[in-house]
This record gives C-alpha cells, structure tokens and sequence, in this order.
C-alpha cells in the first residue's frame, strides 16, 4: 500500500506519493491554497484518498522545527493542521522531520537540473514533500 507525502506550506502543500511497494516517492502536486484556509488542504487530501482508494496505508506530514528542535511558527501551523486531519480521516498520520527539505529541493533543482529560480518555484514544495517521504521510507521500513 501507498503512502502519501505533504509538505504544508502558508500558500501551497507539496504532495508526493510511493508506488504501491513504497520503493519510490514521486512528486503528485504542488497545491496552492489561500487565505490559511487549512479545510482546502483537507478536501484536497479527501480526494487523493479517494482517487486511490483503498491503496494509501498512511500520511507522512512533514514537521518543520527550527535547527534546535524548537518549535515556530509554522510548526504550530503544521500540528493544527494534523489534528483538523486526524478528525477527518481514519488512517495513521506520521510527523517526519523535515528541516532542510526546501534547501535540499532548491539545490537539487537549481544544480542538479539546471532549472531557473521561477521554475523552481513552481516545484520546490513537490519536491519537498518527496524527500520528505524518501526519508520517512529510509527510516521506518516497518510502517
């Protein structure tokens, strides 16, 4: 069964996905929301769930922390954001670190693609939310 992955942002929420033997995350979406209206993030991930039906054994939320593990302000985003989810949906939801994800998504793109800063843009969240699955499948073989 698949995973998802969701790297929520205040504008846009990155979502990648595993292949069915969760070998390989590949980018779904970069989502782009407005007015911090987290209950358009929620119908969005309703619909993916939907769209693959029974095949998605979790959701893999990326949790943003400052270098230190401290707490900001979009960590305080992201845990709202997961209990609205945990209300609405039935299958596990995991917190998995994501500090760097963003840098490493530019840097890959910009040096490794070759991409330009506004097509970065358009994909970094994506992108984000790929490593921050790839982690997760490196670290928690067992889920």
């Amino acid at each position: 069964m698949r995973l998802i992955g969701i790297d929520l942002g205040t504008k846009t929420m990155g979502i990648a996905i595993t292949d069915s033997l969760r070998i390989i995350a590949s980018g779904l979406e970069n989502f782009t929301y407005q007015n911090n209206d987290l209950n358009i993030c929620i119908n969005k991930i309703k619909s993916l769930l939907e769209r693959y039906q029974n095949d998605v054994a979790g959701i893999i939320l990326g949790y943003p922390t400052n270098i230190n593990g401290s707490k900001n302000e979009q960590t305080l985003l992201v845990e709202k954001f997961n209990e609205l989810l945990k209300s609405q949906i039935t299958i596990p939801i995991m917190l998995q670190d994501e500090r760097y994800t963003t840098l490493q998504a530019t840097g890959y793109l910009k040096y490794q693609v070759g991409l330009k800063s506004s097509q970065i843009k358009k994909i970094k969240d994506k992108m984000s939310a790929v490593i921050i699955l790839d982690e997760y499948l490196q670290t928690h073989s067992n889920f």
